[in-house]
């Protein structure tokens, strides 16, 4: 598979004596955690949240690393969840706070129970959740990339230069106008070598043509009544069923948020596996995930950032500028 940017990891936190405070507190295992990891992460976040660290006032943002000692504020009309080490999801209401460490303060307002008790889902590591951006890290991207490929040309979309779980894979590209065919040119070792025609700009294997460890290139052409337009050649690879099935327990034990038609939990839920997939390689599920978390919050620059580190991941740098300039907007 062509290189592409490793994703970013969480903060280097030293956690002073957590186990014990956690343990204190009746929330968590009473097993130290690594001095790598943060002490909890900010899962949602929406409306004015602040964290009050020291003498300091942080602004929150999605992803935000937490530490012993630090308090979360909401505004009044604010909401967050933070995902500790345990398992446990708390939601902050409107005019809520939460010390890590300690149990929530309860608000008139809001009984701030959990969310959810989800101890297997995060593998002892709350790091692959947490990421650092900055508006920085966008503007310095923005003059390294260059425009989007030809408007006449078909663009592979899904997958490129990420992981796919094994199996069944649904490939995508951009529409060409007039196009009455396209072909799929498929290169690599297994059966589904060789072309494969649809009349739309998407097309899905047999169940079980992709086996763990595999990697494969893919192309595109368009077939038009003036001739025939490819794209270019795009990569990936196959996940070995060790990833792919941690992928599918976290999606199982996260369904419960994912379908809750609460708007919070649904965003817990997605910011979760957005970023489980951004650090384990399976970028255009990360997308799909953070895609979905734009739409609902707009005004959060760290989700752009975010979005235009996994589109450079993957090669599609039209995309990446084009949402690095959003996170730069004021």
């Amino acid at each position: 598979m062509q290189s592409a940017p490793k994703p970013r990891r969480g903060f280097s936190i030293l956690l002073w004596s957590i186990a014990l405070t956690w343990g204190a507190a009746g929330l968590f295992p009473a097993a130290a955690a690594r001095a790598d990891e943060p002490a909890a992460v900010l899962a949602v976040v929406s409306g004015d949240v602040h964290i009050q660290r020291g003498g300091q006032s942080l602004d929150g943002s999605f992803g935000a690393a937490l530490q012993a000692g630090d308090v979360v504020e909401t505004g009044a009309k604010a909401q967050a969840a933070v995902l500790f080490e345990s398992g446990q999801i708390i939601e902050l209401g409107p005019g809520s706070k939460i010390s890590v460490g300690a149990l929530p303060e309860k608000h008139e307002s809001q009984g701030n129970e959990a969310l959810a008790q989800i101890p297997d889902a995060f593998s002892g590591s709350l790091d692959q959740f947490a990421h650092t951006s900055s508006d920085q890290g966008a503007l310095a991207a923005l003059p390294t990339l260059r425009g989007g490929p030809k408007h006449d040309e078909p663009t592979p979309v899904s997958p490129r230069n990420s992981l796919v779980a094994p199996g069944a894979v649904h490939f995508s590209w951009t529409p060409v106008e007039d196009a009455v065919e396209y072909k799929v040119i498929l290169s690599g070792p297994g059966a589904a070598a060789g072309s494969h025609s649809t009349s739309k700009p998407d097309w899905t294997s047999d169940d079980g043509t992709f086996q763990p460890g595999e990697s494969w290139t893919w192309a595109v052409e368009a077939v038009t009544l003036d001739g025939a337009v490819s794209s270019e050649e795009v990569s990936f690879e196959v996940a070995g069923h060790d990833r792919a099935d941690a992928l599918a327990g976290l999606e199982a034990k996260l369904e419960p948020l994912l379908s809750s038609g609460d708007a919070t939990r649904e965003d817990t839920a997605a910011y979760l596996l957005g970023s489980y997939c951004r650090n384990k390689g399976f970028y255009n599920e990360a997308i799909g995930r953070l895609e979905s978390l734009v739409a609902r919050h707009p005004d959060r620059k760290e989700l752009h950032e975010e979005l235009g580190f996994l589109y450079q991941a993957i090669g599609r740098n039209d995309k990446a500028a084009e949402a690095y300039r959003a996170a730069l907007k004021p």
